[in-house]
């Protein structure tokens, strides 16, 4: 894992706005999509659909038009990310042949990594997704705290949809907003709130829009957001205090694996010890233990095209037919363990060499804290899905930090290329009126 270069507050703030993105509609129309409750669905030509699935359906064709043309440069992420998306359609195929539940999550995720990759593309598109995003973070927040003030699930409410009854934790309502589970709910929170630790130009900014987020996650009383969200911020400050340091990412990194090691090591159950200690109440910790354990039983028996979207236990087996909490199992058993493989890659391709490429080159060093805040959400996401399966919404989003991260790894790549090139044009220049 490596970060991308730090650069002071007052250096940051003195960079201007970038102008609207010409793809603006297409951009807000997506973020509006994500905070629409993804319970409310409708039927076209038989297809489901939710409002976020459905944006995204009308934007995937122009924008693989538009990530296909002159100038555009495809990359690892693209080609892993398609391996990835045509891997479920291979493993579906050998088990129950759910051929509309696999279009959505490849339309969802697939879909938005690809719209991301087209549209949310260069500074004037990044910060349009940026301000977006806040807007919808203040809404969403605001709409969990009115929950918690009138012990009801307002947001089921606004749509005209059922709720689906209460949950409670310390004496606190848990708050879904416009979300189908208050764990979702604060997933979104938590990885929201690492990309404005970065993008948020002043501390004033990344305060106000830090604790909001932290707000949310709170309300929405989940371990793994919060832990995560914790996690960001002690990023934050670490990268703060040792900016001066070139290889404090270095460092981090190898005391992240280090920590980790001791665990595997020590741990009779190393994973099974993970997931029981990053939750607030012991008993969900345990039961999701029951349920790793019940799992990777069945994931030995189907480990390459897994067992698709019906039940992969008999009916007497209480723990191998209860929802699995981490979105990792669940993808291993639904399509496989090689499903995870490139979406791991997916994710890892999206921001490992463009630290080099960035601090060589651009001379923007608002993307370079740009950078960083997609770096550290991806962070969040990969490491919230070991407790939390995504669907969605959420899963949407992931697709979507991906493709963004991905094209500011294309950015920083093309001004590395160009240069590269003003190199060679002046070398060339040089050595001819030698």
């Amino acid at each position: 894992m490596q970060f991308d270069r730090h650069f002071s507050p007052d250096a940051q703030a003195a960079i201007p706005v970038a102008p609207n993105s010409p793809n603006s509609f297409a951009i807000w129309a997506v973020v509006i999509g994500l905070a629409v409750h993804s319970n409310m669905t409708f039927f076209l030509a038989g297809a489901k659909f939710t409002i976020a699935r459905l944006v995204i359906a009308l934007l995937v064709f122009p924008a693989a038009v538009e990530l296909l043309q002159r100038g555009r440069h495809r990359g690892a992420p693209d080609i892993i990310t398609c391996a990835f998306c045509a891997w479920l359609l291979i493993a579906v195929s050998q088990t129950d042949q759910s051929w509309s539940s696999t279009a959505a999550l490849i339309t969802e995720f697939g879909g938005g990594y690809l719209v991301a990759r087209s549209y949310i593309f260069g500074r004037p598109a990044l910060e349009t997704f940026i301000r977006a995003l806040k807007l919808i973070c203040i809404v969403l927040i605001a709409l969990a705290s009115i929950e918690q003030l009138s012990q009801t699930h307002v947001g089921f409410v606004l749509f005209g949809l059922p709720i689906p009854g209460y949950e409670y934790r310390y004496g606190w309502l848990r708050a879904f907003s416009t979300f189908p589970h208050p764990i979702l709910f604060g997933t979104f929170c938590a990885a929201a709130g690492a990309i404005f630790l970065y993008s948020e130009r002043t501390s004033l900014g990344r305060v106000c829009y830090g604790s909001l987020c932290f707000f949310g996650c709170l309300l929405a009383m989940s371990s793994a957001p919060l832990i995560a969200f914790l996690i960001a911020i002690f990023v934050r400050l670490y990268d703060g205090l040792l900016h001066g340091i070139r290889c404090r990412w270095q460092v981090l990194t190898a005391a992240m694996f280090t920590l980790l090691l001791v665990v595997f090591l020590v741990a009779n159950r190393p994973v099974s010890w993970i997931v029981a200690n990053l939750t607030l109440d012991p008993s969900t910790g345990y039961f999701r233990v029951a349920t790793w354990d019940t799992a990777f039983y069945y994931i030995g028996l189907s480990p390459y095209v897994g067992y698709g979207f019906d039940s992969y236990a008999p009916a007497e087996d209480f723990f191998g037919n209860v929802s699995v909490d981490s979105t990792w199992l669940v993808m291993i058993i639904r399509f496989g363990i090689p499903s995870i493989i490139p979406l791991l890659l997916a994710n890892v391709a999206s921001f490992w060499p463009s630290r080099q490429i960035y601090a060589r080159t651009s001379n923007d060093p608002y993307v370079g804290q740009l950078c960083t805040a997609f770096t550290l959400s991806l962070v969040v996401l990969m490491f919230v899905g070991l407790t939390v399966h995504y669907w969605n919404n959420v899963w949407l989003f992931w697709g979507l930090c991906i493709g963004i991260r991905a094209s500011l790894r294309e950015q920083c790549s093309n001004a590395r290329r160009l240069t590269f090139d003003d190199a060679s044009g002046l070398h060339h220049v040089i050595s001819s009126t030698r």
